[in-house]
């Protein structure tokens, strides 16, 4: 006989009775298996006919809750297979309000959707979801003296497919979720049908500078994409080519139009587990989840230049099926996802109005999941942790502005307000055919 291990993950096919499918991932099962045997038929015509297939899953462990420390917030990965630490985020007896952490967990296959309040969300129908960095309330005291801390747990959605031309948005509910995998570099992402009912990535783009960008994979490319821009003389690229450590090579002087179509592909999370440690995190250090950052040139694919600029961008580095949103009024993707959380902007060219603090928190809330990821500037990096910044596709009406989503914890401009294309900021890509 086999000795059948109590945690496994199905494997094969099974044609007669409850067949558990992927929700046997982990569990512990109890089985009796039994065969009639005919005196009648020969042995040998039973070989093949009926075969069990059980793996145990030597990588991954089964969930379990963990206790926070008193004073903190904690964070666990909630996988075995996830890679990254987090620290203590304090919690002082007088605090009431917390503005969450972002995650520095990775689990190749899977997306990061939020954090949870319980270890098994997926069986728990007594959960709170919440986002990278959402704003919570609690009572003065709950979490610090003798009592534990707040122990939050990463979600984890299994990719379901790839994001290129994926048509599976209308099959959504609001507020559903899933997660699909860009095959231009392995990397996969949380989808969720939000409040404007269309299909967003929950987390920002991290599209590196190894990935070759076709026609085939992403939306609309314009290639060649030169490294250095310079009409005289360019240098020719069929990938978004960038110095591999922003933080020594000053790729753009501040304010230089020269820098403008400068292709940067700048990235904080190749180096993301050279700070490995819970002790060395923090909400401003290594962060997985503030994604990478682009300038214009580079997050539109070349098409978002210097001049031209009151004009759609009509290509992006998004995969194919897929967007940067719209900008400059509140008709355009950024204003109507406000405008469907709750914000008070109207469709007028000139309402540039910011909403206040309440819709800064609607947007980092689940599954919204926008994040202070802040911007990279020559060499430097600011605002993370205070600020958030994405592109759109909308230019303004001068050379060297473009409208983009900024927000802070007391106001947002839904993509009405603009600013400098040579600065790198976040990419978030929407489903569908690009509205202009």
């Amino acid at each position: 006989y086999h000795v059948v291990p109590s945690t496994y993950t199905k494997v094969a096919h099974r044609d007669s009775g409850t067949d558990l499918g992927t929700s046997a991932e982990g569990s512990t099962l109890t089985s009796t298996y039994a065969a009639y045997i005919s005196k009648t038929q020969p042995a040998d015509s039973y070989i093949g006919q009926v075969i069990y297939t059980l793996v145990h899953p030597a990588s991954e462990e089964p969930l379990q809750p963990h206790t926070a420390t008193s004073g903190c917030i904690n964070y666990f990965a909630n996988a075995s297979s996830a890679v990254g630490e987090m620290g203590c985020q304090p919690i002082t007896n007088t605090a009431t309000i917390a503005t969450l952490w972002a995650s520095n967990f990775k689990r190749d296959g899977y997306g990061f959707a939020g954090w949870s309040d319980k270890y098994d969300y997926a069986t728990n129908t007594n959960v709170n979801y919440y986002g990278p960095n959402e704003t919570i309330t609690f009572t003065a005291g709950q979490y610090t003296g003798s009592n534990d801390g707040l122990s939050l747990y990463a979600v984890w959605i299994k990719s379901a497919g790839t994001l290129q031309n994926w048509d599976g948005c209308d099959s959504l509910t609001q507020g559903a979720t899933t997660a699909l995998t860009d095959e231009r570099d392995g990397n996969t992402y949380a989808i969720a049908k939000l409040a404007d009912n269309k299909c967003w990535m929950i987390e920002n783009l991290r599209l590196d500078n190894t990935a070759e960008l076709s026609s085939t994979d992403t939306n609309n490319p314009s290639l060649p994409i030169t490294n250095v821009y310079d009409v005289t003389n360019p240098t020719t690229s069929n990938h978004l080519s960038a110095p591999t450590d922003p933080t020594t090579t000053v790729w753009c002087t501040s304010g230089s139009h020269a820098c403008i179509d400068q292709s940067m592909l700048a990235t904080n999370n190749t180096t993301i587990f050279t700070i490995n440690t819970a002790s060395n995190y923090s909400a401003s250090n290594n962060v997985y989840s503030y994604g990478n950052y682009y300038n214009w040139y580079s997050a539109t694919a070349g098409h978002g230049k210097y001049g031209g600029s009151s004009l759609t961008a009509q290509g992006d580095i998004c995969p194919i099926g897929w967007h940067l949103p719209t900008g400059k009024n509140y008709a355009g993707d950024f204003g109507v996802l406000d405008k469907a959380l709750g914000g008070t902007g109207t469709t007028s060219d000139s309402d540039t109005t910011p909403t206040g603090g309440t819709m800064s928190k609607a947007w980092r809330s689940y599954p919204n999941n926008f994040v202070f990821s802040g911007y990279l500037n020559g060499s430097s990096v600011y605002g993370r942790n205070s600020g958030g910044y994405y592109w759109s596709v909308s230019g303004y009406s001068n050379n060297i502005n473009v409208y983009y989503l900024y927000f802070t914890s007391s106001f947002v401009h839904p993509g009405t307000d603009n600013s400098y294309k040579y600065r790198g900021w976040m990419a978030r890509c929407v489903a569908g055919t690009l509205d202009n």
